[in-house]
């Protein structure tokens, strides 16, 4: 429902911002060759893993963020 609702959709869309730049040089620096892609990927999948721990409980694991990373550079 958030495509079609303009506030939503705007408060959704990916900005640019340090934290994204950072994901995008480290993937760029490994040898990812569609890095924004990637970023953006990467970015909205610990986005939803950090969101999913606040509304269930819980905490994020260093394991899993080294998973979705390890996917990422795949």
């Amino acid at each position: 429902m958030s495509v079609h609702n303009p506030e939503l959709r705007e408060i959704l869309v990916p900005r640019e911002n340090a934290g994204r730049q950072v994901v995008r040089d480290f993937l760029a620096e490994q040898g990812v060759t569609d890095a924004e892609d990637r970023t953006v990927t990467l970015v909205t999948c610990v986005d939803g893993l950090v969101f999913d721990r606040l509304v269930n409980g819980g905490s994020v694991s260093s394991q899993e963020i080294r998973g979705l990373v390890a996917a990422a550079l795949r």
